[in-house]
């Protein structure tokens, strides 16, 4: 099997056409629960290595989707130093209004969160310190976590009704320099497998996955992108 160099030592396998046509299945079964139009009391944007999301997030406050933005995240993985990367220097919820150019008295900031259920559950608790009451809500974060990120709120934060959107520009926009393909199909396979393991273990709602899109995460884990797989999980669904 043809591989690509990743982190040092570490060997990726290659994208080439049949692993982006079954990626592309994932990322579309992802994606597909974001709204084209989004209204809410805040934007909840859930923290990652991403910082498009939070140029994202500036978007929806100047497009009047909310008066507030709470930005979520301590360090993650990827961003905690991880699988090879740097440490970032502050949490991801820094990073992320730095970015932003926002001004500190639209944004919120929560830096605990390590994970997507904690992203909501601990903004959650610190709207609710803040006295800031939440009935209808926007989260944003990268655009193929929408179906993920929607289920953990449905456990983590149940009494808001919740919206997804994200950045533009779909599967064949997303990577660049900075977010490899290999990178980007490891996430879609990892993601589609907590989408079935979390709901067992009370992370997040269950959520019905079509046997087209099992088959493609069969044949992207069989090919080797297995590098975002829960490990103490099945690989396969």
């Amino acid at each position: 099997m043809d591989s690509v160099e990743q982190d040092g030592n570490t060997r990726a396998p290659a994208v080439g056409a049949r692993e982006h046509a079954w990626a592309k299945v994932l990322w579309d079964f992802h994606a597909a629960p974001a709204a084209e139009v989004v209204k809410g009391d805040i934007i909840l944007a859930l923290g990652s290595h991403d910082v498009r999301v939070a140029h994202h997030a500036a978007r929806l406050w100047h497009q009047g989707a909310a008066p507030l933005v709470v930005f979520s995240g301590d360090r993650g993985r990827r961003t905690g130093g991880g699988d090879g990367h740097d440490r970032w220097a502050l949490p991801e919820a820094e990073v992320f209004f730095q970015a932003s150019g926002l001004p500190p008295e639209a944004v919120l900031l929560e830096g605990r969160a390590t994970n997507t259920g904690e992203n909501f559950g601990c903004a959650r608790l610190l709207c609710q310190e803040r006295g800031i009451r939440v009935r209808t809500a926007v989260a944003t974060a990268k655009p193929y976590m929408a179906r993920r990120a929607l289920a953990a709120a449905a456990v983590h934060w149940p009494e808001a009704e919740w919206a997804f959107n994200a950045f533009g520009g779909g599967y064949e926009g997303y990577t660049d320099d900075a977010h490899l393909p290999e990178e980007l199909v490891a996430f879609l396979v990892g993601d589609l497998q907590r989408l079935a393991v979390y709901p067992g273990r009370g992370w997040s709602a269950p959520v019905d996955i079509p046997p087209g899109v099992r088959a493609a995460h069969k044949a992207l884990v069989e090919a080797g992108f297995t590098s975002h797989l829960v490990p103490d999980a099945p690989a396969l669904l």
